[in-house]
């Protein structure tokens, strides 16, 4: 059995998760320290979901701003992932729910002389129950659409503009109504902190929309070309216009702008298929497979082209692992390439091994490449094809448990790094199967096809 190889990231991303978290809890935290007497316990659990609900919210944001101190420690796949759960799960949860928690009255009729803290009494007025009512009303309009996107009859673009302009129009009313009618908020510490975690969610959507933008237009690209390598599979390249270009590790990806300005909303995120040590150019394989891309033949070459990334941490460079195992499907081999790519230019390689599932032959991309590289004793390369045609010499079915322990057991055994990018319930296979095998979580890198 090789040595155990603990993933240099672990650390730095359970600090990350412990300060997201504790950003969280931190208003309820001072809320509970700095204001007393407490309610009765329905009207404490009211007042806690508002808190958490609204604080979740808040930094849903920023996992949503693909700021690289964060992705690139906890991976892509995940903030998002986290940010979906929080600004849909947890804030619709807690923050549509509170409401019908408190048993308090509410009005100045029913006020103590003694109370002065509210601990009898809910502290709404007109404008706090206005804003409160519509920051309701909207954050159920914003959940409805984000767990129903692919219903809705919109372009993506156009969906998240709305998301986006909805998500930000809660947390202004938010703030009008917590700060007016919150008991806890009411108190000047934790006041302070709720405009600062406003102007943290305002800054990302400024940062997002505007500022971004404005760094894009300063480094262009262009379309170099753009043919077909499989069916309904296209390689684009893009080429930088007036600077070096991006400097990126191999298997990140970028999120592109095609033939359209800087400020424009229709950005799609695609693997970069080319070797950090290719010069200059980028190298994407796009799938027809949406709106966007069953287009995306017919892009002019030469068009205006710009560049957000490097994003994602399905890196293998710096792991110590002997050998490197692949695991892709269709399209999802585009990162496994460039890792390949950049494998092979090393003095001494790694042993490696790519299983490849399709649905057809004419899906297989880069064949006579990968067939080079195995011919040269660089890597082994496994093809399964879900409809093969007659004759077809290589496996046939899914990336299942079976097939993947024929061909991974000693790979597994060996303490290889597997590398894994396809479709989710692919993924979701392949790594239950390797598990199976005694494959630790940490030797075990995904990448998703979709990103929100």
């Amino acid at each position: 059995m090789a040595a155990m190889h603990p993933s240099p990231r672990t650390g730095r991303r359970r600090l990350v998760i412990g300060l997201l978290a504790a950003g969280a809890i931190l208003p309820l935290a001072l809320g509970w320290l700095l204001v007393g007497p407490a309610r009765p316990w329905p009207d404490e659990i009211a007042g806690a979901s508002a808190l958490l609900g609204f604080a979740a919210l808040l930094w849903s944001f920023v996992l949503s701003g693909r700021f690289r101190a964060v992705t690139d420690v906890v991976g892509m796949d995940r903030t998002m992932r986290w940010h979906q759960v929080t600004g849909i799960a947890v804030s619709l949860l807690l923050m549509l729910v509170h409401p019908f928690l408190y048993t308090l009255p509410d009005g100045p009729a029913f006020m103590r002389p003694d109370d002065l803290t509210h601990a009898h009494v809910l502290g709404l007025g007109g404008a706090s129950i206005a804003t409160g009512l519509l920051a309701w009303l909207l954050l159920g309009l914003l959940t409805t659409g984000a767990i129903g996107r692919d219903q809705i009859p919109f372009r993506y673009e156009t969906w998240r503009a709305v998301h986006g302009l909805l998500a930000i129009s809660v947390v202004l009313l938010g703030l009008h109504h917590g700060l007016s009618a919150g008991r806890y908020s009411a108190s000047p510490v934790l006041a302070g902190l709720w405009l600062a975690l406003g102007a943290m969610a305002s800054s990302t959507l400024l940062w997002v929309w505007l500022i971004r933008p404005i760094g894009l237009a300063r480094r262009p690209w262009r379309i170099a070309a753009i043919r077909p390598v499989a069916l309904r599979t296209w390689e684009l390249v893009v080429a930088p216009v007036g600077h070096a270009g991006l400097r990126f590790q191999a298997g990140q990806f970028a999120w592109l702008k095609l033939d359209r300005g800087p400020f424009s909303r229709r950005e799609h995120p695609f693997s970069i298929a080319s070797a950090p040590s290719e010069a200059g150019c980028l190298r994407f394989l796009i799938k027809e497979a949406g709106d966007f891309t069953r287009g995306i033949g017919a892009l002019p070459p030469g068009a205006r082209a710009f560049v957000d990334g490097p994003h994602g941490n399905l890196v293998v460079e710096k792991r110590a692992e002997p050998g490197l195992a692949f695991l892709c499907g269709g399209v999802g081999v585009a990162p496994a390439l460039a890792i390949l790519r950049e494998e092979v230019r090393q003095p001494t390689p790694r042993p490696m091994l790519l299983v490849y599932g399709n649905r057809v032959a004419t899906q297989l991309i880069a064949q006579e490449e990968l067939e080079r590289l195995s011919a040269a004793g660089r890597l082994k390369v496994v093809h399964v094809l879900g409809e093969p045609a007659p004759g077809w010499a290589g496996e046939s079915g899914q990336l299942d448990a079976a097939l993947i322990a024929r061909h991974c057991e000693a790979a597994a055994r060996a303490g290889w790094l597997f590398v894994l990018c396809g479709p989710p319930p692919m993924l979701r296979e392949a790594r239950k199967a390797l598990q199976r095998l005694g494959v630790r979580p940490a030797q075990i890198l995904e990448e998703r096809f979709t990103y929100a």
